[in-house]
């Protein structure tokens, strides 16, 4: 048995599970909606309130790490953490504390283990496809064939930062909608020049929003979401369509009240949506795919 920690910029995760003959086996699964970078990502810091709800959540884990008697720990902090000025305090505070070595990951590492997830979540068809991991502080992309990876690339555009720079009103404006579109296609083209190397137009979005987007299919607006696995679900193109335009006209307040939207995700689920949105159209995706495995149970198989 063995436990994973993940630090991310907007929840921190502990997964305590077991791998059996390639099936992870859950114990316990605990995500706690610190928002790390709140009120400082963008300035590369961690915020004085963000950074005592960091703490909180890592004793909360401690506490169930000691229940359980875990010994063997892998703790790691993604793009708020590894950019804040301060990360390395945060670390230093983490290991005197709570007994946790946490280790500060590159977003190349962090692409890699995202596809190894993936892998395991459902049998991938034998050709190309891109894979998208929405942060709050960054997005990774990755393009790979079955147990290959052809090409990732991590960006600084995670939804904490975008919301900071782009959601002025709520519900989003037009405006800035267009200007969040404008900025995320000039910031992608990395994308696009390997889509052209190793062509795909499947999309496999992994957890976090793209589970959210599940949910709120399934449970508000009554949609079928066919599984291809216990761990991944595909969605369709017109689905998803009414998705964003459902999302990106609420305001905070009547997101929260869609049947399937976690509380944690009501703030981050519009520029999510959209950046969901501008990848599709702009690669011209015809099958979308939600894993709900991602980084944890990548580091997990690792």
């Amino acid at each position: 048995m063995k436990a994973i920690i993940d630090l991310g910029t907007n929840t921190f995760h502990l997964l305590i599970a077991e791998v059996v003959n390639g099936i992870i086996i859950e114990h316990r699964k605990i995500q706690i909606p610190v928002k790390i970078g709140e009120g400082g990502i963008n300035q590369q810091y961690i915020a004085p309130v963000a950074y005592q709800r960091g703490m909180n959540a890592l004793k909360e884990f401690r506490t169930v790490l000691n229940e359980f008697g875990i010994n063997e720990i892998t703790a790691f902090g993604t793009s708020a953490i590894r950019d804040a000025s301060n990360g390395i305090d945060f670390m230093n505070d983490a290991r005197r504390l709570y007994q946790m070595n946490i280790e500060s990951i590159t977003g190349e590492y962090e692409a890699e283990l995202i596809y190894r997830g993936i892998e395991y979540s459902f049998d991938l068809p034998d050709e190309n496809v891109l894979v998208m991991d929405i942060g709050g502080g960054s997005i990774e992309f990755i393009i790979g064939r079955k147990e290959q990876i052809l090409w990732k690339h991590s960006y600084p555009l995670g939804a904490a930062r975008l919301i900071e720079r782009f959601h002025q009103t709520d519900p989003i404006s037009d405006e800035d909608i267009v200007a969040l579109q404008s900025y995320i296609v000039h910031n992608i083209k990395l994308v696009r020049d390997a889509l052209i190397q190793f062509p795909t137009t499947t999309l496999i979005g992994s957890a976090g929003s793209f589970e959210t987007l599940v949910d709120v299919l399934q449970n508000d607006l009554n949609k079928t979401v066919p599984t291809l696995s216990n761990h991944a679900q595909e969605i369709s193109i017109d689905d998803f369509n009414e998705f964003v335009l459902l999302i990106t006209s609420r305001n905070a307040k009547q997101r929260a009240e869609l049947h399937g939207m976690a509380d944690f995700r009501v703030e981050m689920i519009v520029v999510a949506a959209i950046l969901m949105d501008v990848v599709i159209k702009r690669f011209e995706i015809t099958r979308l795919i939600a894993s709900h495995y991602s980084l944890k149970e990548g580091m997990l198989f690792t």
